[in-house]
């Protein structure tokens, strides 16, 4: 279709409808052509409805701490403008999975009561626009007058010749290097979970209007390439349906993204709003080394649609946002950007995000993101380039399940892949589960790449690999600062490096789950706050405890670094358990416990790194055992090897009264459980059962004849 620019401005101001017109506009072209936007029932209807709350009829937090929970979900949203992360854990009752508990995570450690928790979850379910006072109102007016200023409409300021972003291909990885000869150096990451890396803009808005020539790709200036590559081939039927209304949630928080490049190009992605101020997308809708590196400006438009498949002119009922703060990936996809294709293990990598300086205010309901779901079928959404042979620009959705390979071999690399259409266009696009208990919607990864094959699309998977960077994204605002992300995780202060000629930290780790774990250590000065370097520990057994010295960590860090007398760390574990920070002090021989961080342990029933009686010569350990009930208690206490995780004995603790203690000291402990100490010099002490009391590990440093209450702990948590 040809159009003159008169006749273009005209269609143009027609189409710039408000949203009940705008809405039944859509309607009336599905009525004129009902074959078109036909939708099945099961993809249209779970997708509009609102979520309601899940059955809460077995909701008892004190029920889960003694039974192993059926389901345990990890989930991070922005909720009334502020970011809560949370764990929600189900039990089996009456056959089926129910909602048992809510633990929060952030601003706040705490368990939530059943009345609490229903509040909780209706403010994350809730679907609406912000409320907003008249001032907020005139200033969002106020924006929405400058991204709409002269030259014209968003259509008019949007660039000519925006090309689709290709998707990315799969390649094989190449045959092992023979290391007798291969002089390739590896990047330097190795597995370590994704740093970030991005650009911060002092000023940046809507580019220039470069006239009204429309978006498409055959009308490229002569010698530049359409496409990278060709779009995956479609030896089927594709499957991908229209969202006939954009203006509902979810689909409103989907939008269509234009960059544009330093060296002048133009490409055209898709993104997800997580919050008032972020949008979420691929890596490689923002960096690409070929076109000079992170993106120049760029173009948002949530909620966009279009009238008919072939129109040129699309609908954007929120108009566009521009102003960009920052732009964010990985240093690791920073490094390799630029290709067509990648290994499967790069992928984990593809990750973007733009954030931006004033607030979307066309809705209050941002998708939470799910970390480490294995849900299936999910639903792809998008803006693909072309659709039938045609021009689109309205947003595209399909369902499918996991592929077998992803299954069994992705999941592992922090890859999903799916049986979804796609193609150039629908990069950075949404991967997201609807749970059919409540109609709730979790993002649980992005578009990436497609297959050769037909339905086979891939992304990097949210997962507890990649949570302390994506959540840092997430929870970004105007001033919280771009590299807020890297020190997310468990905070602890008073690090002592190894330059003190006095004093030295230790740092314990105890993984109390029954699978192997590791985690990482990200060491930050602590006079600025600036990241020097991140460490991974070795893989930590299921009940075990390690413990490193700072030196260790210090020297096998991801990056070389001055040392420094004292460091901040954020601790990110891939397990749930409990952290210590242990101070020797060298002149005196003194061992103490300097354990104080953002997530204080409590309700202490664990005790980790109990020195057993072959430390009793200089620092012996000895057990307390407070009833603060009512009622004679008689616990049994398991004891564990330390570093292997492995149960070693059981002691009886005999009958305590109440509002009494007992206190036992190592050897008598190993006596009475049967066992002695055999080599191992730490144990760690669990109850078998719940009971109304708790804990004490006190150590007295001989020498000095000091005791050290090395009770304390922090928190641990994916």
């Amino acid at each position: 279709m040809n159009l003159s620019r008169d006749q273009t401005r005209n269609r143009a101001e027609s189409i710039w409808l408000g949203r009940s017109a705008v809405a039944l506009l859509l309607g009336a072209v599905a009525i004129g052509n009902p074959g078109f936007f036909a939708l099945s029932a099961a993809a249209q209807s779970p997708s509009q409805a609102p979520p309601h709350l899940p059955d809460m009829s077995a909701y008892d937090c004190a029920a889960v701490s003694q039974a192993a929970p059926a389901d345990t979900r990890h989930i991070g949203q922005v909720i009334n403008g502020g970011y809560s992360e949370w764990y929600e854990s189900f039990i089996i009752a009456g056959g089926q999975p129910r909602l048992a508990c809510i633990s929060l995570v952030r601003p706040t450690t705490r368990q939530l009561a059943r009345d609490e928790a229903a509040t909780f979850l209706t403010n994350s379910f809730a679907v609406g626009a912000p409320a907003m006072d008249t001032a907020e109102r005139a200033s969002a007016a106020a924006q929405a007058a400058r991204d709409q200023a002269a030259p014209g409409r968003p259509e008019d300021i949007e660039p000519a010749n925006v090309q689709p972003e290709p998707l990315k291909r799969l390649r094989k990885p190449p045959p092992p290097a023979d290391t007798t000869t291969s002089t390739e150096k590896p990047l330097g990451f190795g597995d370590l979970p994704p740093l970030p890396a991005g650009k911060d803009f002092a000023d940046i808005g809507s580019a220039t209007s470069p006239g009204p020539e429309r978006e498409r790709g055959r009308d490229l200036p002569s010698g530049m390439i359409l496409r990278d590559h060709a779009a995956p081939a479609t030896a089927g039927v594709d499957d991908r349906e229209p969202v006939l209304n954009a203006q509902v949630y979810p689909w409103n928080t989907m939008a269509y993204l234009s960059a544009t490049y330093p060296n002048g190009t133009n490409f055209r992605c898709s993104a997800t709003l997580v919050s008032p101020y972020v949008a979420l997308t691929a890596g490689h809708c923002v960096h690409n080394k070929g076109r000079g590196g992170y993106i120049a400006s760029a173009r948002v438009y949530p909620g966009q649609n279009q009238a008919t498949l072939g129109d040129d002119i699309p609908i954007r009922p929120y108009g566009l946002k521009s102003d960009i703060s920052s732009v964010q990936t990985t240093a690791q996809w920073a490094q390799i950007s630029g290709e067509n294709s990648y290994i499967i293990t790069d992928y984990r990598h593809d990750l973007g995000a733009l954030e931006f300086k004033t607030p979307f205010t066309h809705t209050a309901t941002f998708m939470p993101v799910m970390y480490n779901s294995t849900s299936s079928p999910i639903t792809s959404a998008g803006y693909p380039a072309e659709i039938q042979n045609k021009d689109a620009y309205g947003l595209y959705s399909d369902s499918g399940g996991e592929t077998s390979t992803s299954f069994f071999s992705y999941r592992s690399l922090h890859v999903r892949e799916f049986l979804v259409d796609a193609s150039g266009g629908n990069s950075g696009g949404a991967f997201f589960y609807t749970d059919p208990g409540t109609n709730q919607r979790y993002l649980v990864g992005s578009l990436s790449y497609a297959e050769d094959l037909d339905d086979q699309a891939g992304g990097p998977w949210y997962d507890s690999w990649n949570q302390t960077l994506v959540s840092g994204w997430v929870s970004w605002t105007p001033g919280s600062g771009a590299a807020a992300a890297s020190v997310a995780g468990l905070r602890v202060a008073s690090i002592f490096g190894s330059t003190q000629a006095s004093m030295v930290s230790f740092l314990r780790f105890y993984n109390a789950g029954t699978a192997a774990g590791t985690v990482d250590v990200v060491l930050a000065d602590y006079a600025t706050g600036t990241t020097l370097g991140t460490w991974r520990s070795p893989s930590l057994p299921g009940g075990s405890s390690r413990q490193f010295s700072i030196e260790e960590i210090e020297n096998n860090a991801s990056a070389t670094f001055t040392k420094s007398a004292t460091y901040s760390i954020s601790v990110q574990p891939t397990f749930t358990g409990t952290f210590q920070n242990v101070l020797w002090q060298k002149t005196g021989g003194i061992l103490s416990n300097l354990s104080t961080c953002d997530s204080q342990s409590s309700g202490q029933t664990t005790l980790t790194n109990v020195h057993s009686s072959l430390m009793d010569s200089g620092y012996p350990s000895t057990i307390v055992i407070h009833n603060t009930g009512s009622a004679n208690i008689s616990p049994a206490l398991g004891i564990y090897n330390a570093l292997s995780g492995q149960r070693i004995g059981t002691y009886p603790t005999g009958t305590i009264a109440a509002n009494s203690q007992k206190v036992v000291a190592m050897p008598a402990l190993e006596a009475a459980a049967g066992f002695s100490a055999n080599g191992v010099y730490h144990y760690n002490v669990r109850a078998d059962a719940v009971f109304t009391g708790y804990l004490q590990n006190l150590m007295t440093n001989s020498a000095a004849r000091v005791v050290a209450d090395m009770t304390a702990a922090c928190r641990l948590a994916p």
